[in-house]
């Protein structure tokens, strides 16, 4: 990455009591139960499988909601990712066609904030399948590899 420039953003945890606010006015469990027992990448099933095991209620219509609590954080996150590439003229450290540890870089992702999508160097040319790596994550190939 390129010097000077502020690590990029993690989830927070008033992204996560945001979310739960928003999970809780949905379902019949406290914003705090939701936000103490969610981690990042948790989906609404293994959600409901912690807080059973704190003794909270949920139920079986609980699951969509607490399905969204993962996708709210995710939006806050990508907005506050957003700000910071915008903020600091983030640009990509290598160009497409750069051969780097976990394969060979396609495309940049126009989905993801800072990421390459990545062939891996067992996949073939014609399947369509990348690895999503970050910026800050791409390395150069030992030679041993592009050999």
């Amino acid at each position: 990455m390129q010097a000077g420039i502020p690590p990029r953003p993690t989830v927070t945890d008033q992204m996560i009591e945001e979310a739960a606010k928003t999970v809780a006015a949905k379902v019949d469990i406290p914003s705090e139960d939701i936000a103490d027992v969610y981690c990042h990448s948790m989906d609404g099933f293994e959600l409901a499988i912690e807080l059973k095991e704190r003794f909270v209620d949920v139920n079986r219509g609980d699951l969509d909601d607490l399905d969204e609590m993962e996708w709210l954080v995710n939006k806050e996150l990508k907005k506050a990712e957003e700000t910071w590439f915008t903020a600091n003229d983030i640009q990509p450290p290598y160009p497409i066609g750069t051969r780097i540890k976990e394969g060979v870089i396609e495309h940049i992702d126009g989905y993801r904030v800072a990421c390459y999508l990545v062939r891996k160097w067992d996949t073939p040319p014609e399947v369509k399948s990348w690895q999503v790596i970050k910026f800050e994550d791409a390395v150069p190939a030992p030679e041993e590899i592009i050999a």
